[in-house]
């Protein structure tokens, strides 16, 4: 099976993002908020600048900052958003594979 390198390209961002998110995320339950981590909001700021034209990657950061927001006040908690955040970029992954299935296929 052949893989579109603008699919990989996207599959390694994401996941680039998820696991520096995982790693934020895994210091919320000492009671940190990765909301408020400046470095994890500085690559996010790169990411969006290098790619202002990959809407994945632009909804992702979207979502981030709303999803900050509300947990700012008190609206879901910091495990709620994490949750949220996960299914978004999950969802992504699986449709870009899908893209590049039906791409292989000519579809």
């Amino acid at each position: 099976m052949k893989t579109h390198p603008k699919t990989i390209l996207s599959i390694f961002i994401i996941s680039m993002i998820f696991f520096s998110y995982f790693l934020n995320e895994q210091s919320t339950y000492a009671g940190e908020n990765y909301c408020n981590d400046q470095k994890s909001w500085e690559e996010w700021d790169e990411l969006v600048k290098k790619y202002p034209s990959d809407m994945d990657i632009q909804t992702l950061h979207a979502l981030r900052l709303g999803l900050c927001s509300k947990v700012a006040r008190g609206d879901i908690t910091i495990l709620e958003a994490n949750e949220i955040f996960e299914n978004a970029r999950k969802n992504v992954i699986n449709r870009k594979r899908i893209e590049d299935l039906k791409e292989e296929k000519g579809i």
